[in-house]
């Protein structure tokens, strides 16, 4: 299951890693779908350019994202007692699909939603200033025509909250 950014813009999931380290794509009911041929493992009949990884050669889990970004791997043990999510090592059994468990998943999440964090602040900074300029053409283009319809200077940078001298100064030369 993967998720969804906000703006649409990115697509992030839990990812198995291969014992070569490249990321599951998709699963399927004979393995992991990882991208390209090695020769190690079956070619995927639907998709000629996948390989099926067998669940057992799983060697973990990271957070992937469809920019490139990738979290921090999450290791796949042997045992229930070598599993310590504080050391991002979790335990699944080797007849188990491959498939990172909730907790691990959950904790992906909240890693990739950091790595938004910074793109999503910037696309509000993006948004408001897009909001900036629009407000600011609509000034100007109001601004003038109320000069054409006999507005003074005194009386356009009352309605600005600016002195009638900065008001001429600032859109004079637009006119």
């Amino acid at each position: 299951m993967g998720w969804i950014s906000n703006d649409n813009q990115h697509e992030g999931w839990a990812a198995a890693v291969a014992p070569d380290g490249r990321l599951s794509a998709s699963s399927t009911g004979k393995g992991m779908l990882v991208k390209g041929i090695t020769g190690h493992y079956k070619p995927d009949k639907m998709l000629p350019d996948y390989e099926v990884i067998p669940d057992s050669e799983i060697i973990g889990w990271r957070g992937a994202c469809e920019c490139g970004w990738q979290g921090e791997l999450w290791e796949r043990v042997s045992s229930p007692a070598a599993a310590d999510l504080s050391r991002r090592r979790d335990y699944l059994s080797p007849d188990d699909l491959a498939h990172a468990s909730s907790e691990v998943e959950n904790a992906i999440h909240d890693e990739w939603k950091a790595h938004l964090a910074p793109l999503e602040v910037a696309a509000g900074v993006e948004a408001a200033a897009r909001e900036y300029n629009q407000a600011g053409h609509r000034l100007d283009k109001t601004v003038a025509a109320a000069k054409a319809a006999g507005a003074s200077w005194a009386d356009i940078g009352r309605a600005v909250g600016i002195s009638r001298q900065s008001a001429h100064e600032r859109w004079a030369d637009k006119l």
